[in-house]
């Protein structure tokens, strides 16, 4: 079992101890993430270096796999910060909710078709049923706008059946439940090898989407700005050690997908780290539109909506504005991480050492 919380960190905790030493309790919040993917593994990351704790917030850092679950919890005060592809955010904010992105980890799809054997290529999906994990969320959203640019109508070319997480969707493609799948990786590359093809891969079709980021309730965020940049700050040094230690980020991934083999991930990690994911992922009124858009094809009064009241880059803009980003991806601590790296062998593991940023 991964022991990344025993990595030793130096003086990564000095600020957030001294403080709790001096008897002034750390301000506590919960974030959710909402599914299992290797575009979260920033948060996985965040979670088990204690990343927030080092910015003096005392986070506890949930999985809920349901975006619709996570938004009521929101909007009962019980979450704090919510990672969403801003539909959920944008069907709440309708219903009379406040939410707002702060990033968008994402700026396009990520997502691809996986079929059966006999499924080639997107119009053969027609009569055909294709799973996703929730009715209303990412992989819903994605595969209603791909058909509708390939010509089929969903729910009447093809069926779109809900089905669970995205290992419920695997397992599901796996026992012939359905005939297609939207998966990200590292299920995507999983299926491939259990002998499924890729229908289409959903990022090439260009199209901005905002995705998979942080997102928080403007009433929060104005009563506790400082607590959001403090959070964000973690999010965002989670996002430098997935960019720039690949044994961290591919090992911290293996255990919450509790994959072995992480040679199914490696070329997705790749553009996932050099292109998908960037450094200040700035949420995007690009993206918001394209929901925005969709959402208006069968609700009309959606149509007029203005995607800036959906987004608030103001956070990431005071983080980068101070420096912090420039300093992050500028100065190194060498860290001992043998407990992070167990495909290596004992002698290599005494010698192993990865470089990771702490402030």
């Amino acid at each position: 079992m991964l022991k990344v919380k025993g990595l030793l960190i130096g003086f990564a905790f000095v600020v957030a101890f001294a403080a709790e030493a001096l008897g002034q309790s750390l301000p506590r919040i919960r974030a959710a993430y909402t599914s299992i993917g290797i575009q979260f593994d920033p948060v996985y990351i965040m979670k088990e270096l204690e990343l927030p704790r080092k910015h003096g917030v005392d986070a506890e850092i949930l999985f809920v796999p349901v975006s619709s679950r996570a938004v009521q919890a929101a909007l009962a005060g019980e979450i704090q910060f919510i990672t969403s592809a801003g539909v959920a955010n944008i069907n709440a904010n309708v219903s009379g909710g406040d939410f707002v992105g702060l990033t968008a980890t994402l700026n396009t799809f990520v997502f691809k078709i996986i079929g059966s054997p006999e499924i080639k290529k997107p119009e053969m999906l027609k009569g055909k049923k294709v799973g996703i994990s929730r009715l209303g969320g990412a992989s819903d959203f994605s595969i209603r706008y791909a058909l509708t640019r390939w010509g089929l109508v969903p729910d009447k070319d093809v069926a779109i059946i809900q089905v669970g997480g995205e290992q419920e969707e695997f397992l599901a493609l796996q026992n012939k439940a359905v005939d297609a799948v939207v998966l990200s990786e590292p299920f995507a590359t999983l299926a491939q090898r259990q002998g499924s093809t890729i229908v289409a891969d959903l990022s090439q079709l260009g199209v901005a989407y905002s995705m998979h980021g942080f997102g928080a309730r403007k009433s929060f965020i104005q009563a506790n700005r400082d607590v959001a940049v403090r959070f964000m700050k973690a999010y965002l040094e989670g996002i430098y050690v997935f960019k720039t230690n690949k044994d961290v980020a591919l090992n911290v991934l293996k255990k919450y997908t509790r994959l072995d083999d992480l040679s199914l991930v490696q070329v997705a990690y790749d553009e996932m780290s050099q292109r998908l994911i960037r450094r200040v992922p700035y949420p995007d009124r690009e993206g918001i539109q394209t929901i925005i858009d969709q959402l208006a094809k069968t609700r009309p009064q959606m149509k007029n909506l203005n995607p800036g009241d959906f987004i608030d880059p103001s956070i990431l803009k005071e983080i980068e504005d101070s420096g912090f980003i420039k300093k992050l991806y500028g100065n190194y601590l060498t860290l001992f991480t043998s407990k992070l790296n167990p495909l290596t062998s004992n002698s290599q593991n005494s010698r192993s050492r990865a470089v990771v940023k702490f402030l």
